[in-house]
């Protein structure tokens, strides 16, 4: 039930690996999706609001809201929104409904049970019925990083664990310049 039949097509090497996940995640989405008079090329510098975190930025601006919401400016044919779940059976159930849909989804992933800080966001790029298959990052010489996790996993990670309770998922997509 692959939400991303080619998704080795449109899977893009993540620039800054402690910063810019989402943007990498939605250039991956709009690419798929074709959107048009996008640049592909500078999207992840674009839309990392964290690219000087560390270097005179003192607090971390990236969320999927905040990068959407900068997305918007730039491209306000581009809707991306993001979900919040409060338990874990309701982000999985979001998730499936959302890959029957056929519309791609990033969600993220509290990382403290798996020996990491904070969370991580990844696209599902595969799915049966009771795992995920992660994109959880693509090496800079195009070698993709996946794994499969169980929903049953991910959704105790989601009750269990602080952060990565949210979804992102492009909403819409229109043409330049139409109104």
């Amino acid at each position: 039930m692959s939400v991303f039949p080619n998704w080795r097509t449109f899977a893009v090497p993540q620039r800054r690996l402690s910063t810019g996940c989402i943007p990498t995640g939605y250039q991956m989405i709009l690419e798929a999706a074709a959107a048009q008079d996008v640049d592909f090329a500078s999207f992840q510098d674009d839309f990392d609001l964290d690219i000087n975190l560390g270097k005179g930025q003192a607090e971390p601006r990236n969320d999927f809201g905040s990068v959407a919401t900068a997305v918007k400016q730039r491209y306000p044919w581009i809707s991306f929104e993001q979900k919040s779940f409060g338990s874990g059976i309701e982000k999985t159930a979001f998730i499936d409904a959302m890959l029957v849909a056929q519309k791609p989804i990033l969600i993220s992933l509290a990382m403290k049970p798996f020996g990491g800080k904070g969370w991580h966001i990844m696209p599902v790029v595969d799915a049966t019925t009771d795992q995920y298959l992660l994109l959880k990052i693509v090496e800079a010489d195009g070698t993709p990083n996946t794994e499969w996790i169980r929903k049953a996993m991910l959704s105790e990670v989601h009750d269990g664990f602080p952060g990565g309770k949210e979804v992102g998922f492009l909403a819409d997509l229109g043409k330049p310049g139409a109104s």
